[in-house]
């Protein structure tokens, strides 16, 4: 079966693109939000304040997919991408997940464990 993607023009769109900035970018408003906004628990899911998850904390570049979502009248084509954070002792954490239509805008985000 012939994959309906190219793997060349899918890594030469990530490089491109510049996802895992824009991810990353994202990510950092999100956590910084998120500490503001809810900062018990930010300590509790983080085991870490905001300074010390930045200063400290890993974050690795880890998923571009392309997705059709179904769950629309007219399904939604959409580019996601993944941020793994672990903390100071590189044990898994958090994952952010940022979502883009094809014009590179960032339509969703999430965080979760």
């Amino acid at each position: 079966m012939d994959f309906p993607i190219n793997r060349n023009a899918f890594d030469q769109f990530i490089c491109n693109s510049n996802i895992f900035e824009l991810t990353r970018v994202a990510m950092l408003q999100c956590l910084k939000n998120w500490y503001n906004d809810e900062r018990e628990q930010f300590l509790d899911d983080m085991r870490a304040d905001f300074d010390t998850v930045m200063e400290k904390y890993h974050f690795y570049d880890s998923m571009v997919s392309f997705n059709k979502n179904f769950e629309f009248n007219l399904p939604l084509d959409t580019i996601t991408c993944i941020i793994t954070i672990n903390d100071d002792e590189d044990d898994y954490c958090m994952c952010y997940r940022a979502i883009f239509d094809y014009d590179m805008n960032m339509i969703d985000d999430m965080i979760s464990p």
